[in-house]
């Protein structure tokens, strides 16, 4: 008997779990989809049977001082760590892929370490840390405690590309006279720039978007995370869906520029 499928039951196949996938997608998509919509209602509380559209709560969240200040906050948090992690978790991958060192398996446990660790318990020991070493609340504290956490992350991510550059490649720029300096700038750094790139982009969303640590240690420092906690403990207010949604179209940005990058980077070549 034949094993070989025809073409209708191919489709069939393909048919079901390209809808599947589209399931999945829709069930994990609900809920932004939802505050998008709320974002756009007439009224304190949804209803989709008398919705009617507005853009005032963008306009009240665009406005707003409190929520001004909690997005310069951010900002200034989310933009030194995604600097800072990216150069630490590039060198980290660098270290671990392009190197022998003794111990090599035991330094990626350990980097890695904080990424397995719940956020709660996280932020709850760096606030003790940080009481301990007077080291204060604010600003600061919170992108040293974003960096333990969002490092490991890019490491990773970069790690993953630069375990695909073949190491003949360096032995061959070794031999052909390329100091070090020219190496990793001429050599490495550009085969595994859509690794650092994605590690990058990946820091600043993680950062932009981060509660539990920056809820520990910016003390009375506010940012947009915090605000929206503070906003839905308080009493739930039609700003808050507004001020998501802009967090979300900010990340949906991102994400489109990690794909065009991904995109443009084969036919560059």
């Amino acid at each position: 008997m034949s094993t070989t499928q025809g073409p209708t039951a191919r489709l069939l196949r393909a048919g079901v779990w390209y809808g599947y996938v589209l399931l999945v997608a829709v069930f994990l998509m609900i809920p932004l989809f939802t505050l998008v919509i709320a974002s756009f209602y007439d009224g304190r509380f949804l209803s989709i049977v008398d919705y009617a559209f507005t853009l005032h709560w963008y306009e009240v969240a665009l406005s707003s001082d409190s929520i001004t200040s909690a997005l310069v906050n951010t900002a200034t948090i989310a933009i030194p760590v995604t600097v800072l992690s990216t150069i630490i978790g590039t060198g980290g991958a660098i270290a671990y892929t392009r190197y022998e060192f003794p111990y090599q398996e035991q330094f990626k446990l350990i980097a890695l370490l904080p990424v397995f660790f719940p956020l709660l318990l996280l932020g709850l020991g760096m606030s003790l840390w940080t009481n301990v070493t007077n080291l204060g609340y604010g600003i600061v504290p919170s992108i040293v405690g974003e960096l333990v956490w969002i490092s490991p992350i890019v490491m990773f991510v970069v790690s993953i590309t630069a375990l695909g550059v073949d190491p003949d490649v360096e032995e061959a720029a070794r031999d052909l006279g390329a100091s070090t300096l020219t190496l990793y700038k001429e050599v490495i750094l550009p085969l595994i720039a859509d690794g650092i790139v994605s590690g990058a982009i990946f820091a600043f969303v993680l950062a932009w978007n981060n509660y539990y640590i920056v809820s520990y240690l910016s003390g009375a420092e506010s940012t947009i995370t915090t605000w929206i906690h503070a906003k839905m403990t308080q009493g739930f207010t039609p700003t808050v869906p507004a001020v998501s949604s802009l967090i979300f179209y900010l990340s949906l940005l991102l994400i489109v520029a990690v794909a065009v990058f991904e995109y443009r980077q084969p036919h560059r070549e």
